[in-house]
């Protein structure tokens, strides 16, 4: 009589006894742990809702954003004010992750937890369809960086 290890569907594995196959211990299995999704930001003489940045759900399933970050590289030229946020589509504004931040002050790291404006939010569901949105009160050109999205799946 004795234990072997099987591998699982789900990835993990299991301790199964030999005398009854029954599975007595399991490691790992689907990962669940914070998530981290780049996507570089150009900035654009646009203002309509999405336009600055668009990104549909990175997992096309339920996910919790615990963080949203903006490493800005290169700041614009104009003096706009920017919002982010989940939204049903790529081209409607939300202000649930960054509410009116002007982007054009300097290069930093803006996020969601010090940066977040009197909408935004530090945690924020977002459903297997929605959007992350980005928009800019006036032109954001010359703007140059990365938007880092940390999550987990809901």
């Amino acid at each position: 009589m004795g234990t072997n290890i099987r591998q699982r569907n789900d990835g993990g594995v299991g301790l199964v006894t030999d005398a009854t196959s029954e599975e007595i211990a399991s490691f790992g299995g689907p990962f669940r742990g914070v998530k981290v999704y780049k996507a570089a930001l150009a900035g654009v003489a646009a203002t309509t809702g999405g336009a600055l940045f668009a990104l549909a759900n990175p997992e096309g399933a339920p996910i919790i954003i615990t963080r949203f970050q903006i490493d800005v590289t290169t700041k614009s030229t104009g003096a706009a004010n920017v919002t982010f946020g989940t939204a049903a589509n790529g081209t409607t504004s939300s202000d649930n992750l960054i509410d009116t931040y002007a982007i054009g002050g300097t290069e930093k790291v803006v996020d969601n937890l010090v940066d977040k404006g009197t909408n935004g939010k530090m945690n924020q569901k977002m459903t297997a369809s929605q959007y992350i949105t980005g928009t800019g009160s006036a032109t954001t050109a010359g703007l140059v960086g990365n938007v880092y999205i940390h999550y987990v799946l809901a």
